[in-house]
């Protein structure tokens, strides 16, 4: 699970969370301090977006958003809406 370690006030954290927005990405949104992100974090600033073990900050932001925008890309082009209709017009839907 995306979790994005942002302070209440943050320009470039809602930027993040518009791009967030713009892949209808899933992430969860914690609001800290900077010093207990420090701490968290080992001394990296906000924002901080962690996914399972990966911690990204401060320059590896925008790389890491790319990234996710192609893999967005690629998991929707095996998405599909389909319906399977029978010869007695029944059907499933997937």
């Amino acid at each position: 699970m995306i979790k994005l370690y942002r302070e209440e006030q943050s320009p470039v954290a809602d930027m993040i969370e518009a791009e967030f927005k713009e892949l209808v990405l899933g992430y969860d949104r914690v609001v800290v301090e900077p010093v207990k992100a420090e701490s968290l974090f080992e001394g990296r600033a906000l924002p901080v977006i962690t996914n399972n073990e990966r911690i990204v900050s401060g320059d590896e932001i925008q790389p890491y958003i790319k990234e996710l925008t192609r893999l967005m890309y690629e998991w929707q082009l095996f998405q599909s809406d389909a319906c399977y209709i029978r010869d007695d017009g029944s059907g499933d839907c997937y």
